[in-house]
């Protein structure tokens, strides 16, 4: 009869610690997406992929400056490293590289009928 008890109450706490574990991941998982889209939407930019020509005395850090110079050059050489699989940070003249360059987002203008 004791066991009885002691795995019903094992049940019921079981059962409350999954129920508030799901919870608790539906309101992290509702605040990023929440999160995500204000972020998106304020910044009033997004990230578009481009194409350069690796021209000679080029470097992936003079690219970065000069591609995106208000970011963190480190960040923007190690992004171009992972879109063009590249092992090392050797570059030559005349490769073409992938970047992702940061672009305005001009709002959308909706025109209703009067």
């Amino acid at each position: 009869m004791m066991n009885s008890k002691i795995q019903d109450l094992v049940s019921t706490v079981s059962a409350f610690a999954l129920l508030a574990m799901l919870i608790i991941t539906l309101v992290v998982v509702g605040a990023k997406l929440i999160t995500n889209n204000s972020s998106v939407s304020m910044a009033g930019f997004e990230y578009a992929d481009t194409q350069i020509i690796v021209q000679p005395g080029d470097t992936l850090w003079s690219i970065a400056k000069d591609q995106m110079p208000n970011e963190d050059p480190r960040d923007v050489v190690g992004t171009i490293r992972e879109l063009n699989r590249l092992e090392t940070a050797n570059i030559y003249p005349g490769q073409v590289l992938t970047l992702q360059v940061k672009q305005a987002v001009r709002p959308v203008h909706m025109v209703t009928n009067n």
